[in-house]
């Protein structure tokens, strides 16, 4: 059952009873409580900018130092942690144990970080974001055994994860609505003060100043302070949009999306799921446009508008894309009634390398001879199974004698266990054989019974259950 749709649905007094019940059994429930009726009660919400500033400072001196302790050709082996017990190249532990050093000064900020979400203290957090933001791009790190090919991006990309996680947390917290002011305005301050013409900066707390705005009932107020400051709309256009939609300035908002939709996907989908409600010839239009400039990603959004009476074209190469990018047999089903035997042809041969769904299309096409081609043509393949497997009703001679024959080869010239198993998988699948059980066992037994022993492949036949 859908949370959202479960609570939007439950009437309000139902929905005290339970935080009342809840709230007086958690800790941090009482204290979020607190923090956000405490937040809510005051005219100005949040910290000073000099205290914003201190924050920023010393989390970036913090971190700065932390990853430049970090010495890639002498990591700290006492804290490593190989992934798995086996064999590991000794540069690979060394750049092993170098992630896990940066990764753990990213997890002891986490965990701080996550306490100011439960405290309300978004603006702080924000703060101590962009200091961490900031060391990952003044941190010099020697590397002198290559370890990384660019230890700053590897750092800004553990940033973003991290972020990202925060979001999602987020998204879950209650924040006041003066506190969500407090933070959009000591950003845009910082970011005219530090980072003025450059658009990247604010571009990459879009996300977080979303998760903060989607919460706010003063989208009007962030809307003016983002046009006071120096940051282009066009670097936040996501947010603008979605401050625009929450203001109720459905002309600003339509004028927005037409203006950055080809700059920005997330920009673009809000614009064509609107034109697909109130405009169907421009959805159709703009679809087309962007589906040129990026079949994959704009495939896997469209699959839910388009349909053959709609557009039969752009359906076509929507999911020619998808059957091409995802290899599922859904999306083949929709458009095989529509291709011609060039269409089919010039598919496969986009399917070069991917012969097990090569012989799932051509199940479906009950082209079997070709499905037994390609078994002869594959015998050493490690899909074996799957390829085979559509024809052993349609060729049980053929099947049994070529699985036969594979099952004798692999015990003249191959050893071990894994060879073995892969022997009785063989095996088990030429039980199905209509009218070949009885000699199947036959082969079985003599397997059984080679010379010189083998006391491993008898094991594995006896768990296999065909001996």
């Amino acid at each position: 059952m859908n949370f959202k749709t479960t609570y939007s649905n439950t009437p309000e007094n139902l929905k005290l009873k339970f935080l009342d019940a809840v709230i007086l059994e958690n800790e941090k429930l009482q204290q979020a409580f607190l923090n956000y009726t405490g937040q809510e009660s005051k005219t100005v919400a949040g910290i000073s900018h000099s205290k914003f500033l201190k924050i920023i400072k010393s989390t970036q001196d913090s971190c700065l130092r932390s990853f430049e302790q970090v010495d890639p050709e002498n990591p700290d082996w006492d804290s490593y942690n190989p992934p798995h017990s086996g064999y590991i190249e000794e540069w690979e532990q060394y750049q092993q144990a170098s992630e896990q050093e940066f990764e753990q000064i990213f997890e002891d900020f986490r965990a701080e970080a996550v306490d100011k979400i439960i405290g309300q203290q978004v603006d702080e957090l924000i703060a101590m974001l962009i200091g961490l933001y900031e060391a990952t791009q003044d941190a010099v790190i020697v590397d002198e055994v290559g370890s990384f090919d660019d230890v700053n991006k590897l750092l800004l990309a553990y940033h973003k994860d991290l972020t990202d996680e925060l979001i999602t947390k987020i998204n879950l917290s209650a924040i006041s609505d003066g506190n969500i002011t407090s933070t959009f305005q000591l950003f845009a301050e910082y970011a005219d003060e530090e980072y003025p013409g450059n658009n990247f900066f604010p571009g990459y707390f879009e996300g977080f100043l979303k998760a903060l705005a989607c919460k706010s009932n003063n989208a009007e107020g962030l809307l003016t302070i983002i046009d006071n400051s120096k940051i282009e709309r066009a670097t936040l256009p996501g947010l603008i949009l979605m401050l625009n939609k929450n203001a109720g300035k459905a002309e600003e908002w339509l004028h927005h999306a037409q203006k950055f939709y080809l700059a920005n996907k997330e920009v673009a989908e809000e614009l064509l799921a609107y034109f697909f409600k109130t405009e169907i010839n421009a959805f159709l239009k703009t679809a087309h446009e962007l589906f040129t400039m990026d079949k994959r990603h704009w495939a896997e959004f469209l699959k839910e508008f388009v349909t053959v009476d709609l557009d039969k074209s752009l359906f076509l190469t929507v999911f020619y894309e998808l059957t091409i990018k995802n290899r599922e047999i859904k999306y083949y089903l929709k458009i095989k009634d529509y291709l011609n035997s060039d269409d089919f042809d010039k598919l496969l041969e986009e399917l070069d390398y991917h012969i097990t769904f090569i012989v799932e299309i051509l199940e479906v096409e009950e082209r079997y001879d070709d499905i037994r081609q390609i078994v002869e043509q594959n015998p050493d393949s490690w899909d074996y199974i799957e390829l085979i497997t559509p024809i052993l009703d349609i060729y049980p001679e053929f099947c049994f004698q070529h699985i036969k024959n594979k099952a004798v080869k692999t015990i003249d010239t191959k050893r071990g266990r894994s060879a073995y198993e892969r022997v009785v998988s063989w095996l088990k699948l030429a039980d199905k054989i209509p009218g070949y059980k009885a000699e199947n066992r036959i082969l079985a037994h003599q397997l059984y019974n080679h010379k010189p022993n083998l006391p491993a492949l008898r094991d594995e036949l006896r768990k296999g259950g065909v001996v």
